[in-house]
This record gives C-alpha cells, sequence and structure tokens, in this order.
C-alpha cells in the first residue's frame, strides 16, 4: 500500500485506472508494472487486496446512478475545491474504508447534503461513474472476456448526458492540476 495521502477524487481515479489494468494486463503485470505518483513502483498487491479490489469494481459497476447524478456530483466537487476540503484516501482501499474516511472529514458532511449525497452514496457515485466511463470507452477490439459489463442504465444515463459529464470530468481535471 502506497503510504503518501490521496484525495478521495484521485483514489476514485486510481480505482477506474488500476481496473482498467488490471483488466487489460492481469493481477501480476498490473502489481509488477503500475506506477506509482512520482514514477515509483508500488508494492505488489496482495491476493486479499486483488479480491477486495474486484469485489469493489463489481459493487460500483452494479450501483444505479440517479439520473440528476452529474450535476450533483459536479457541484459537489466544486463546493469542495471551494471549501479547500482534502478527503483523504490511499491506494488499496476498500469502498467501505474510503466511505468511513469520508464521514469523518469535518465539514464535508454539509456539502455532500447539500447536494443531495450521504457519504456512501458519494464515493460510490464517483466510483460507479468513474468505472462505467473508463469501461464504456474501452475499444471494441481491446475488451476480454474477464472485462465486467457496467449497468447498461448506467452507460446509457451517462451517454445521454455528456455534457453533464464533460462538467464533470473538467472538475476532476483541474483538481488534478491544482496538486
Amino acid at each position: 500500500m502506497v503510504i503518501k495521502t490521496r484525495s478521495l477524487l484521485a483514489s476514485a481515479k486510481i480505482m477506474a485506472l488500476a481496473a482498467s489494468a488490471f483488466l487489460a494486463v492481469g493481477p501480476v503485470a498490473l502489481a509488477q508494472t503500475a506506477p506509482a505518483q512520482g514514477g515509483q513502483q508500488p508494492p505488489a498487491l496482495t491476493g486479499e487486496q486483488m479480491a477486495t479490489m474486484r469485489h469493489d469494481m463489481d459493487t460500483a459497476l452494479h450501483y444505479k446512478l440517479a439520473p440528476d447524478v452529474l450535476p450533483r456530483l459536479t457541484n459537489a466537487l466544486k463546493a469542495i475545491h471551494a471549501a479547500n476540503i482534502q478527503p483523504p484516501g490511499h491506494v488499496g482501499m476498500s469502498l467501505d474504508e474510503q466511505i468511513a474516511m469520508v464521514s469523518k472529514v469535518p465539514g464535508l458532511a454539509p456539502i455532500l447534503k447539500a447536494n443531495g449525497f450521504a457519504p456512501r452514496d458519494f464515493v460510490m457515485s464517483l466510483t460507479c461513474v468513474g468505472l462505467t466511463g473508463s469501461l464504456m470507452n474501452v475499444p471494441p477490439g481491446q475488451a476480454s472476456s474477464k472485462m465486467p459489463t457496467p449497468e447498461p442504465e448506467n452507460v446509457a444515463l451517462l451517454k445521454a448526458n455528456q455534457a453533464d459529464l464533460q462538467n464533470l470530468i473538467g472538475v476532476l481535471r483541474t483538481e488534478q492540476v491544482k496538486r
């Protein structure tokens, strides 16, 4: 596990990237080749961590997104940035661990509540959007039989709301540039 603290947003993005890499190259190659932030090699994930990651990916991919989730996520993230709140996260954290940590961040609960989220809904929605978006962009020739399939309703929601999705991505990119 990498010891550097990262924001929850980066953690969700890492999970989406790790999921894509895991699906593309397999657990051994991912553990041996995925570079960490700063170019350092992360330690290999244990079998238990890999099982948890698979379970969490499946859980997130089958989470039912609310029809208005994209603008609410965007507004929540903007408010979180404006308040200079950095929810903690670590590579290798499970969804349950992320949710527990988000629940404890001072000042975050009112922002989430104002945007219609409980900590669990926020983490699950952000992770689901990241994973679903990553998987729906895999070129048909690169998809494998091991690749999980996102919920069709979530794919349809993201495809039908491209402008809202791009706004959310813009906020996430802005957050990454500021670090």
